[in-house]
């Protein structure tokens, strides 16, 4: 059986989501949100591509921590160095 490849997204209400992503993450590139309520990852996977998987962006607070279960990925991020997509944000006008 094939290991799962997951993510961990910890809330500042100290809820957390656990997201599968389709290979081995490396590090995450960029995080963008395109709507309110969610935010899309850009991640560079181990070898080599890019995937990208869409968040819940946090209700409450203002910092997450996304990482793998063995912490070998750790990145925090907060409100404001989500960057705005343009593009997509014009189509939900």
């Amino acid at each position: 059986m094939e290991k799962k490849k997951l993510l961990i997204v910890e809330y500042p209400d100290n809820s957390s989501v656990v997201y599968e992503v389709p290979k081995e993450v490396e590090a995450v590139e960029e995080v963008t949100s395109e709507v309110v309520e969610y935010w899309n990852l850009k991640l560079r996977n181990k070898d080599g591509t890019y995937s990208w998987i869409r968040i819940n962006s946090p209700s409450r607070g203002d910092e997450v921590l996304i990482r793998t279960f063995d912490r070998t990925l750790e990145y925090k991020t907060t409100r404001d160095k989500v960057k705005k997509d343009e593009v997509t944000r014009g189509w939900v006008k």
